[in-house]
């Protein structure tokens, strides 16, 4: 075998095993890409489950009477405090 037939058989070997891990590499990012879907998806529910008690407790709020109304508020703030933390705010 000469030379030349000799080093292009060496790349061809060499551009197979770099297809192979090529396909193991996009495999892989699929799989993380699906992960962080999941995650994000599910962090997005909570959030938004978070924001609708937060509301609920608001309009409980706003129709208050003056002998519930610390209750109430305090009930509200709680819920303020859980959604503003599961959007990343520490306020």
């Amino acid at each position: 075998m000469s030379t030349r037939d000799s080093y292009v058989k060496n790349a061809e070997k060499e551009f197979a095993e770099v297809q192979a891990q090529l396909a193991a590499l996009a495999k892989s990012a699929k799989k993380a890409v699906t992960a962080a879907e999941k995650e994000g998806s599910r962090i997005v529910t909570a959030a938004q489950s978070r924001h609708d008690e937060a509301l609920h407790r608001f309009e409980l709020l706003k129709r208050a009477g003056e002998e519930s109304w610390d209750s109430v508020k305090t009930s509200f703030e709680s819920a303020w405090t859980d959604l503003r933390h599961a959007l990343g705010s520490k306020a």
